[in-house]
């Protein structure tokens, strides 16, 4: 996790879901993760991505948008986002999440840091 970094938590509603970060994952500077939302193994949130139950994510990978909540899929690789969305007084960018790869033996390498401290015993 980079700095700034907010994970919420379950106090209440009581039938609430957990934040769920699995392992392997790189959440980069000021990314948001609340309300349940699933973030699983080895995905990649881009710095200022916000994720809520109601947060839009487009898997924009393919020739068709394909729109989910709630959950990030493995090794995904998440930027923040804005569409398009029709009002009574007119037509606003509302935020949104988008998958725009798959995490690369590249984005390993970038994201190595922590494995590196780690591995040498170095504390950060």
């Amino acid at each position: 996790m980079s700095g700034g970094v907010g994970i919420g938590g379950v106090l209440e509603p009581p039938q609430a879901a957990p934040v769920i970060i699995e392992d392997d994952c790189f959440i980069g500077s000021r990314a948001i993760v609340v309300e349940g939302v699933r973030v699983r193994a080895g995905a990649v949130l881009g710095a200022g991505v916000v994720l809520t139950a109601s947060t839009v994510v487009m898997d924009v990978r393919g020739a068709e948008a394909i729109e989910t909540r709630g959950e990030i899929p493995e090794r995904a690789v998440v930027i923040p986002g804005y569409r398009p969305k029709k009002f009574p007084a007119g037509s606003f960018g509302v935020p949104c999440a988008l998958i725009i790869g798959t995490r690369s033996e590249s984005t390993d390498r970038k994201t190595s840091l922590n494995d590196a401290l780690r591995e040498y015993g170095v504390s950060a």
